[in-house]
């Protein structure tokens, strides 16, 4: 090629190349100079942005996106057996666009994890490709909440591509202390003394492996927990953290327990002697649930007359799920007689549950499969013979039927002298705690993080 059909702008480097390097020879520092060299800017420079204006962007700077001239929005709702994909076809974006959105999308949050109802909001603009119908519309931006302080948003490059960024509020960490009596219930005195849901069902699973909460509680006896709790820049609560100390009081016993993780990175809760408040099974694998036919002889709602009630009833609306007591096998799962669907599971040292006039069984619970303890394995329904919706709960041990409220199970995992000292640092760490603050709120923390991920 002749050098005379080079495009003129080539000629024009060398020049710059040679300007630059002149500049910055005269701006290099004196060896002997003491004073650093210093720069003033002509304009000022805008201050950084802070954490807090990125945390806005889902809820304003998207939406005034969507005010632009031309643009269009959509605000639906994921229907039940629907995707992603769906949606956008539904809105009218080809699949190949649509493809490449949620190819995008995937690298940030994957798309399967939407459920029924998940709130979409859609930016569509006119395309401006040659060879499509006038009035056709591509997709410009997607935002959706993915979790109560994380939202995804999707935007249109100006090369066609796209780009998901995902985004976290602005939260603040505080320490949360409730105690109190237990009136009625302990959920309803814990609610009411200010526990969150979250905290509350925390707090009766770690006591439902060695507490009978329909006769071995009364009013009058009293708890205490703290718990950690996230909210936003109004003071409203985001979500609920870690439960860090629980501490029940029935009929005259001291239950204390500690959150700690061990050595091989095994979270769990301990009494101060470093035993585990998990034990082998679960004394009530259900919660929220009242105790209505004990294990004995009883007469026979349904057939009339007096006969050994071979388990432990407990009744609860249809569709509240069941927990598998203890780690174990399936040995079965399916319809059985008058126990309509029914769950037998295999633990080890000899024991086996049961379950009985399940609603429907839990996803993947088939026979052969493993469980693990607190799994949901089913739900409470009415099926087989029975007046109403209820859980038929049976322990085996060595093939025999036995009381599930009163049988000795084997305890659960002890601490070895070797992790006792560093456990105790964390009792002493909490108890502090507990001791500087009163109920309500306690030590506050800045955990002011934002995420901002650019594929």
């Amino acid at each position: 090629m002749s050098f005379n059909r080079l495009p003129k702008f080539l000629y024009i480097i060398p020049l710059v190349l040679l300007a630059l390097a002149i500049t910055n020879l005269a701006f290099l520092p004196d060896g002997n100079a003491s004073q650093p060299l210093s720069i003033t800017a002509s304009t000022e420079v805008p201050p950084a942005p802070v954490f807090t204006d990125l945390s806005k962007i889902a809820d304003k700077e998207f939406h005034n996106f969507s005010k632009t001239p031309g643009q269009k929005h959509i605000s639906t709702k994921l229907k039940r057996g629907g995707t992603l994909a769906v949606v956008l076809d539904n809105a009218g974006i080809n699949r190949v666009e649509a493809a490449n959105a949620i190819s995008a999308m995937s690298k940030v949050f994957n798309p399967r994890n939407f459920r029924a109802g998940q709130k979409l909001e859609l930016i569509l603009e006119p395309t401006e490709e040659t060879g499509k119908k006038a009035g056709s519309l591509q997709l410009a931006g997607l935002s959706t909440r993915t979790s109560v302080d994380k939202t995804l948003v999707l935007n249109r490059r100006s090369n066609g591509d796209f780009v998901a960024r995902e985004l976290l509020r602005e939260t603040e960490l505080n320490l949360v202390r409730v105690q109190g009596e237990i009136t009625s219930s302990l959920y309803l005195s814990a609610l009411n003394a200010g526990a969150s849901d979250a905290a509350i069902i925390e707090f009766s699973r770690l006591y439902a492996y060695s507490v009978d909460f329909q006769r071995g509680i009364r009013a009058g006896d009293s708890f205490d927990m703290v718990f950690e709790s996230y909210v936003d820049e109004k003071g409203n609560t985001v979500k609920t953290g870690n439960l860090l100390y629980a501490r029940l009081m029935p009929r005259k016993r001291d239950l204390k327990l500690y959150r700690y993780q061990t050595p091989d990175g095994e979270t769990g809760y301990y009494n101060e002697k470093g035993e585990s408040a998990r034990r082998f099974l679960m004394k009530t694998p259900i919660d929220g649930a009242r105790i209505s036919s004990s294990f004995g002889k009883r007469k026979h709602p349904v057939l009339g007359y007096v006969r050994n009630h071979p388990g432990t009833d407990f009744a609860a609306g249809t569709g509240t799920p069941i927990f598998a007591a203890g780690n174990g096998v399936i040995e079965r799962s399916s319809r059985f007689g008058s126990y309509g669907n029914y769950i037998r599971i295999r633990h080890s040292n000899g024991f086996k549950t049961a379950y009985a006039h399940l609603s429907k069984f839990g996803r993947g619970i088939k026979k052969g499969r493993r469980v693990q303890q607190g799994q949901i394995i089913g739900y409470v329904g009415a099926t087989g013979r029975v007046t109403g919706p209820h859980l038929h709960y049976e322990v085996y041990k060595n093939g025999k039927r036995v009381n599930p409220m009163t049988v000795r199970l084997p305890s659960g995992r002890k601490l070895r002298k070797s992790e006792l000292p560093e456990f105790s640092l964390t009792v002493k760490e909490i108890d502090s705690l507990i001791e500087k603050t009163l109920p309500v709120t306690i030590i506050t923390q800045n955990n002011m993080e934002t995420i901002d991920k650019e594929i």
